[in-house]
């Protein structure tokens, strides 16, 4: 117990000037504690053993404030001393990722909100000029997951903030549903909240949504949508047109584990892995009159979408492919993509797809190549260097409108690529070219814990052994790409001598 001052009744305290100082004396030990010791341990061990659910509440207490840290910590050391703790407790991991998901919502009123900020200081520090339009159905409550569409607007270099304007809002008075490209009546027949960015900024590129900073932004946008709505993540759709098409082609194989579905309307690609998209419904939707002559040039012209269909059903891609005898506008489009979005409830990312791929660099042209290290329950670790088979659609040069023809090439460019295949039988194959070492993400959704999992590369076996669980792993594989939905909590590592 502390020592008291006796003249003023309170703990005796180190005084600048003076000798006082904090001390302790040990407590004296009651000899009925003494006495009683064992019986008393003897009724705590009965109390636990009579009610696992305290000792598992309080473990799972501790594991969310201990994971809550780890995410959290920059720190290398501390991450270590962190992971240690984690490792002996034995709580229930979906109850701590549930913990950790877990968030309260706002009650919003249904309709079009125009010209919004991030609202997150950190992202509104990134993002300070970019503005969100969202358009919200009746049907939303915020105690119930809901979907999310995130809409790519079209445009160019200079084209404005507002560019979403155009397509978030409802029809405007006297205009008919069939000559306006606004979407707000679509979006709320799908009971979707739905969400239109405006494009990154740069007056210098056409292609604003296939900048190097485009993915951290959809990253941001969709985060910030996490945060003011309860957003299922494995119902997230990516919706693109005209310039949005392009970037809609370009994430597709950056970040395909990141949507249920994505959607280009009037969009083109120049340059493609396709099997990268493999578990991400495509739906393309091209107009047969988008070029006309002295109107459109052949940006994205019919033929682009006829080759693409060609090559994803030679990939055996999953895919729709939707033509409409309109032009180049999203109004044209808009029947054929109502068509797609009614089975939007069905639209599901599988985060456990058996069949994925993994590319690098990827986009949707070679201007536009970046590298890509995460695809679902794969990771690239250290790649090597040699060239990868990819997809080209050229034209012939010509500048006459009719003498136009576009075609397809396979060419090798640099690169490095993992395909991988679970077999169902507890076995991973891989077929992996310019690839030193890549990890496998694990779930018991994926597997048979009792046995071994056994992991075969280009023919040879690689690992060979029972795999458990872990909270750092599932931790570890939720920083990839910060999405609740994608939660691997086994890690194997294999490296390719």
């Amino acid at each position: 117990m502390f020592i008291r001052d006796a003249k003023r009744n309170s703990p005796a305290r180190e005084l600048r000037g003076s000798t006082r100082k904090w001390c302790r004396m040990k407590p004296p030990v009651s000899p009925y504690l003494l006495r009683y010791q064992p019986l008393l341990l003897f009724i705590a061990f009965v109390f636990l053993s009579a009610n696992p659910s305290f000792a598992q509440s309080s473990d799972l207490k501790q594991a969310v404030s201990l994971s809550r840290k780890y995410l959290a910590s920059t720190n290398d050391d501390e991450q270590r001393q962190l992971e240690k703790q984690l490792a002996i407790l034995k709580p229930d991991l979906d109850a701590v990722v549930a913990e950790l998901r877990n968030h309260s919502y706002e009650p919003v009123k249904p309709g079009y909100f125009p010209e919004q900020h991030f609202f997150d200081p950190q992202r509104l520090k990134k993002h300070p000029d970019d503005l969100l339009y969202f358009t919200v159905p009746k049907s939303y409550q915020p105690d119930r997951p809901t979907g999310l569409i995130i809409f790519l607007h079209g445009g160019g270099g200079n084209t404005p903030r507002k560019a979403p304007a155009d397509s978030m809002n409802f029809p405007h008075r006297g205009e008919t549903e069939e000559d306006s490209s606004q979407l707000g009546n679509l979006f709320e027949s799908t009971g979707m909240i739905a969400v239109g960015p405006s494009a990154p900024w740069n007056e210098r590129s056409n292609n604003r949504w296939c900048l190097p900073d485009a993915d951290e932004y959809l990253a941001d946008v969709i985060a910030e949508c996490k945060s003011r709505f309860n957003i299922d993540p494995n119902r997230v759709i990516l919706l693109g047109h005209s310039m949005g098409g392009f970037g809609a082609f370009h994430h597709a194989q950056r970040q395909p584990d990141r949507f249920a579905a994505v959607i280009i309307i009037a969009g083109a690609f120049k340059t493609s892995y396709w099997p990268a998209t493999r578990g991400t419904s495509l739906c393309i939707i091209q107009a047969v009159q988008d070029a006309m002559p002295k109107e459109r040039w052949h940006y994205t012209d019919i033929a682009f979408g006829r080759l693409t269909n060609q090559l994803l059903s030679q990939h055996k891609i999953d895919h729709a492919y939707l033509e409409h005898n309109g032009h180049h506008g999203l109004n044209f489009a808009k029947k054929r993509l109502a068509e797609f979005l009614k089975s939007a409830d069905k639209l599901k990312r599988d985060p456990y797809a058996p069949q994925i791929a993994l590319a690098t660099p990827v986009g949707f042209s070679r201007s536009y190549l970046y590298p890509v290290q995460h695809n679902r329950w794969l990771t690239l670790d250290e790649p090597t260097e040699g060239t990868i088979p990819v997809d080209e659609l050229r034209d012939n040069g010509s500048k006459n409108f009719d003498d136009w023809k576009l075609s397809h090439v396979t060419s090798e460019l640099p690169g490095a690529l993992i395909e991988a295949v679970n077999r169902g039988d507890n076995t991973i194959d891989v077929t992996a070219s310019n690839v030193r070492q890549f990890t496998v993400w694990l779930h018991p959704r994926m597997i048979d814990l009792s046995r071994p999992v056994k992991i075969i590369v280009n023919g040879k076996q690689r690992f060979l052994d029972v795999v458990s669980p872990s909270l750092p792993a599932a931790l570890d594989s939720y920083q990839r790409r910060h999405d609740w939905g994608m939660i691997y909590p086994i890690m194997v590592r294999v490296d390719i001598e």
